[in-house]
């Protein structure tokens, strides 16, 4: 639900004549996207350290590259969609 309204969002900002209002969307989105995804990076940190065993590691560890895997992709969600729907 969210990649969608990404994708609406960055498909009115990547128009010729772009839409305020979902460009603020847009915008918003990104940034509730980037908190989360920092909390998410905090939460695995401290359950990295907390843990007892490796597999309780290896989760904290997987779940810290999956959030910064996320965050890459929103941070580029907007040059993707111009890739998408406007080649060279």
């Amino acid at each position: 639900m969210i990649a969608l309204l990404f994708g609406i969002a960055a498909m009115a900002s990547a128009s010729p004549t772009p839409i305020p209002e979902l460009i603020d969307l847009n915008n918003g989105l990104k940034t509730i996207a980037s908190a989360l995804g920092v909390l998410v990076i905090t939460y695995a940190g401290i359950k990295w350290i907390m843990s007892e065993g490796p597999q309780e590691r290896d989760d904290a560890k997987k779940t810290i590259i999956y959030a910064l895997v996320g965050l890459i992709i929103v941070s580029l969600a907007d040059e993707l969609v111009l890739a998408l729907y406007h080649p060279a």
